[in-house]
Parts: structure tokens; C-alpha cells; sequence
């Protein structure tokens, strides 16, 4: 406290008490000038300051014996479920001992949503009134008359400073009570569940955990041209999913995707063409650790479909064709380090920060209580908005005592912002080198110049992720390279090498909304895969693009690329819209 501050406390004791240590009314003035503390933040103090000083007005209003404190004590006392100031309005409803703020203090003692606290707080300054809070009035310790019945309050509309009582000392009449605001109601009309939701059960070693449902559409283009009567349609649809858990010497992996690629020309007349593709995968790895270095066991499996139909004018079939390719293959290997996804450990940190801007972090998060935040939010993953996650954080961070008081609509806001950021999923950090051996069979068409059959290959991988300036910027980067193995006279030996590298900047407003996110990126592969004359095939594409996020997992893409490959140079724009639910991510 500041010297003035110390002065002014002084003052205010040496007012309230008497030598002989008893209590004594405090000047009206002093009494008028703490109500309109209470009730109003002064234009000349900044919010932090006026929390404290508001506080130290209402423990005052207690001590001042003024009956006109108690309407401005039990508005505060009704909506302040939070902050230490509504403890100290319950105390001074008590020290008071106005009869008319017993039904308040009976409501507050027995609402179960309420502040443990509070709760007690509000039962001690019922004994003070001679009640309890069931609503019985308690026996007099001494033969005094019982003090008189609790007045209802009278649904009258009172304005925001409240008017002095009458000079006589009779109570004023309280103002309504403030409603009750609803959680709201989930679709069919049932009631909300409670705040903090049910956590999943994940074992204490993971280190990491992430679960992921995608949906993606892109490239849709549906046209009529009036000159030709033709109409042309194409499009792309898909869905992946991949869920993997980390732990010190195990680590496991699997997930799978789907893309159907379509397309339709239909002039006048008979003829029209057709044209589809449909590609499935699925994988699965299993790795066990020794400090960083580890086995692991790889396994993938891949189906595509072609379809392609023309019919001429007549209605007569020109030409149709299927075709039909799938992949099994199996690889074990080792390797050196891992990549997590640390989304979730940088959203405590971003809600750590918020909070410490705006003057409420009363203590640090910890892991334990980290832990809880982030399960908590992956149990409700499913919701359509962000609402029971902010209700649930507010819950779980003012039980932890980090919360300082209830947060007010700009430190709600930015909470808000830092649970929307889309952001904070897929962000790798760490390094992983891997070398394995794979044992596959490939089904190919009789054309195809690909390898068909067993084969066995020598493949090698490895990945990087980093987060600098304080987490709004990530390079990563990604190698590979293949050799096929123990190929016999006349068959292809196809090897192949590559590499992107990426670097993204994650952009926010003033208050910590999620813009979007910057990025360049460079990739370069060499090969001889599939080159008709045996010489390798270099190939170097560059790529600057902006993605705008609409909500927790979806997004709107624009990027301009450029690639030369086999020395011609092509110049193209890419545009993408993609949809995603149930995104569940956990990091220590």
C-alpha cells in the first residue's frame, strides 16, 4: 500500500474506534464516498487498483454501522461469486445485522455452486442475525426479545447509486435481486451439464497424447457454358483420423484416410464423360524406448481405384476403364529422439499469460493442475462452441486459487480467445531420426511402370520442429529417402531423397484473437522413380501462403507456388477450405 493509502487507513481507524476500544459510527461522508467505491470504478483508477481498494471499502461499509450500506453489501454479495469482495460484503451483511439481508445470506449458504468459502462465511453471518440457513431461526444465547422476522424484499427497480436512507436510520428497501444467469440449454431442451466435465482416464507417464478427426473439401468447381451447353463439375472430399500416446519407453501410433476425387462433363446430347478416384490408407507404429534411442515397428496399408467412362453422341460406350492398385508393407528399424505435439502445454502458457496481463494470476499453473486443464478440454472436444470450456477453466483455475477474484468481461474475453485458437494444434517440437528396413507387396496394372510384386526397401526419415518468439513462430522441417533392395536383373531399383523445410508465423489481434498464420515454405526431391530414360528427376517447389481460421480446426488456405521440375517451370495458386471436429490434444 502507498503512503497516502497507509494515511487514509489510519484516518479511517482513528474514526471508527474509540479509546476505549469501542466501535463507533463512521462519518456519513465516509460512508457515502465507500458506497460509490463500491459501486463504481473511478475514471481516474486503473481496474487492478480499484479491485483492491473496493475491496477495503466493503470491509469498511461493515465496520461503519450505517444502515444504508446494506442494499449496495447484498447486491454485491449476490453477484460477486468470485472475488474476495463478496466475502467481504457477506462479513459486513453479518456485522451489520440488518435482518432484511437474512433470506440473501440463507440463498448463499445453501447454493451448492457457490464458493465452499463463501458459504461458510455466509452460515457464521446468519448466526450473527440469530438465524440459520435453513431458514430456522437460532435459540438466543442470552433471555433477549428474538430479533424480528426477515422483510422480503420489495421488487422495486433501484438505479445504480443507490439513494441515502432516511435521516431516522430506517432500512432502506433493497432492490430486486439480481437473476440467475442460465448455462443455457443443450439442443432438445435439456439442461446443461455441470461446468467441469468428467476427465478421461490417462495414465500418469504420458508424456503426450493427441486424437484427431479431419474433414477436408477442395478444389469443387461446378460450370455451365452456354456456348458449348455443357456442364463440368469436379471435386474432392476426404477424412483422416490419428490418435497417438507417448510415454517414457513406449510410444504407439495409428490412423488412417480417405479421399474421393469425382469429375463430370455432360454436353447436349448423349455424350458425357466420367471420371473418379477413390484412395484409402491406414497405418500403425509401435516404438519402445531406452532414453532416446528406440525400436520401432512400422505397418501400412493402401487401396486405390481408378474409374474412367466415356460415352460418344449415339449413347454408345467409347471407352472404360478400372483399375485397381493396393499396398501391405511392414518395416522394423530404430532410431533417436521423438516429436510432440506441445499445442496444449502452449495454450496454459498463453492462459497463463493472459491472466498475468490482466492482474489475476495468483499463482503459477503447475504440472498437476496444467494436466487438468488440458484433459479437461479434450473431454469436451466434442462441444460445438467454447462455452463449457471457458466455464470449466474459470471453475478448475479459482478452485486452484490462481484465479485472483472472478474474471471481469475484458480478462473473460481474452480467455475466450486463447480456448478459440486454432492455432495451437499440430505443433511439433523436437527432433526424431529414424532407419528402418521394409518388407512390402505391391498390386500394380500390367501398364504401369512401377515395380509390382514383393519388394524390400531401405528407408530412412527424420523430422524437426522448434518454437521461437515466445510461441508465435515455428520452423519445422521434414527429410526422407528410399532404395529399393535385392531387385533382380531387369527390374527397376527405384531410390528416391527429398526435404521441406517450413517456417510459419502465427499472427493475433490486440486481445489474443487468432488471426491466422503466415508461411513460406521450400521442398526439394530427387528420384529416379518412374523416369523413362533412368536419369534422376530433380524437382524444387516453393510455396508463400496465408491461412485464416474460422474456428478451432477449420480454416480457409490461399498460396501461391512455385515448382521446377525436370527444368520447366510452373506457376500456380491453391486454394483450400478445410473442416475439423473433435481435436483432443494433451502435453507435459
Amino acid at each position: 500500500m502507498n503512503r497516502a493509502g497507509l494515511l487514509g487507513a489510519a484516518v479511517a481507524a482513528l474514526v471508527l474506534w474509540a479509546p476505549g476500544g469501542e466501535l463507533r459510527a463512521a462519518p456519513a461522508d465516509d460512508v457515502t464516498a465507500w458506497i460509490k467505491l463500491v459501486e463504481t470504478q473511478p475514471t481516474d483508477m486503473d481496474k487492478a487498483t480499484w479491485r483492491e481498494k473496493r475491496r477495503e471499502a466493503a470491509k469498511k461499509l461493515g465496520q461503519a454501522k450505517d444502515k444504508r450500506a446494506v442494499p449496495v453489501l447484498m447486491r454485491v454479495a449476490e453477484a460477486e461469486t468470485f472475488d474476495i469482495v463478496g466475502e467481504n460484503a457477506i462479513e459486513a451483511l453479518g456485522a451489520l445485522g440488518d435482518p432484511q439481508a437474512v433470506p440473501l445470506l440463507q440463498k448463499i449458504a445453501t447454493d451448492a455452486q457457490r464458493d465452499q468459502g463463501q458459504r461458510d462465511l455466509a452460515k457464521k453471518a446468519l448466526g450473527k442475525l440469530g438465524a440459520k440457513a435453513d431458514g430456522k431461526a437460532s435459540p438466543p444465547v442470552t433471555p433477549v426479545p428474538p430479533p424480528p422476522p426477515p422483510v422480503t424484499p420489495t421488487p422495486t427497480s433501484a438505479p445504480t447509486d443507490a439513494a441515502p436512507a432516511p435521516s431516522d436510520g430506517s432500512a432502506t428497501p433493497p432492490p430486486p435481486p439480481a437473476p440467475v444467469i442460465s448455462e443455457g440449454k443443450l439442443l432438445g431442451g435439456e439442461p446443461s451439464p455441470s461446468a467441469v466435465p468428467g476427465v478421461p482416464v490417462i495414465a500418469d507417464d504420458v508424456i503426450a497424447a493427441s486424437e484427431r478427426v479431419t474433414f477436408t473439401a477442395g478444389n469443387a468447381n461446378l460450370a455451365y457454358d452456354t456456348v458449348r451447353k455443357r456442364v463440368d463439375f469436379d471435386g474432392t472430399i476426404g477424412a483422416t483420423y490419428a490418435k497417438r500416446v507417448e510415454k517414457p519407453t513406449l510410444a504407439y501410433g495409428y490412423g488412417g484416410s480417405a479421399n474421393v476425387v469425382a469429375g463430370y462433363i455432360n454436353p447436349e446430347g448423349a455424350a458425357e464423360s466420367r471420371g473418379g478416384e477413390v484412395d484409402v490408407l491406414g497405418t500403425g507404429e509401435v516404438r519402445g524406448y531406452s532414453g532416446n534411442l528406440y525400436g520401432v515397428g512400422k505397418a501400412a496399408v493402401s487401396v486405390h481405384e481408378d474409374y474412367v467412362s466415356q460415352i460418344t453422341d449415339d449413347g454408345s460406350t467409347a471407352a472404360k476403364d478400372t483399375r485397381f492398385q493396393g499396398d501391405v508393407q511392414v518395416a522394423l528399424g530404430g532410431g533417436y529422439g521423438r516429436v510432440l505435439d506441445v499445442g496444449a502445454a502452449i495454450r496454459v502458457r498463453r492462459l497463463a499469460a493472459a491472466l498475468q496481463a490482466n492482474r489475476a494470476l495468483g499463482k503459477p499453473i503447475d504440472a498437476a493442475l496444467a494436466r487438468k486443464l488440458q484433459l479437461s478440454w479434450w473431454a469436451l472436444r466434442g462441444e460445438r462452441t467454447t462455452y463449457r470450456a471457458l466455464l470449466a477453466t474459470v471453475a478448475i483455475l479459482r478452485e486452484a486459487g490462481v484465479l485472483l477474484g472472478e474474471p471481469d468481461a475484458g480478462t473473460s474475453y481474452e480467455l475466450l480467445e486463447v480456448l478459440r485458437d486454432s492455432q495451437l494444434y499440430q505443433r511439433p517440437v523436437g527432433l526424431d531420426v529414424q532407419i528402418a528396413v521394409g518388407e512390402g507387396y505391391l498390386k500394380r496394372p500390367d501398364m504401369a511402370p512401377t515395380a509390382a510384386g514383393r519388394i524390400e526397401q531401405a528407408l530412412a526419415a527424420a523430422s524437426y520442429g522448434k518454437e521461437l518468439a515466445a510461441d508465435k513462430v515455428q520452423v519445422t522441417g521434414t527429410a526422407f529417402a528410399r532404395l529399393r533392395l535385392f531387385a533382380s536383373d531387369g527390374q527397376p531399383a527405384p531410390w528416391a531423397v527429398g526435404a521441406l523445410a517450413r517456417i510459419q508465423r502465427f499472427a493475433h489481434g490486440e486481445h489474443g484473437e487468432p488471426l491466422g498464420v503466415l508461411d513460406a515454405s521450400l521442398s526439394v526431391a530427387l528420384s529416379d522413380d518412374d523416369v523413362p530414360n533412368g536419369d534422376p528427376a530433380l524437382g524444387v517447389t516453393g510455396a508463400l501462403g496465408f491461412t485464416y481460421f474460422m474456428n478451432q480446426a477449420s480454416g480457409l488456405r490461399l498460396a501461391a507456388t512455385a515448382t521446377v521440375d525436370q527444368g520447366q517451370l510452373f506457376l500456380g495458386a491453391q486454394f483450400s477450405a478445410t473442416y475439423a471436429l473433435l481435436d483432443g490434444t494433451v502435453a507435459r
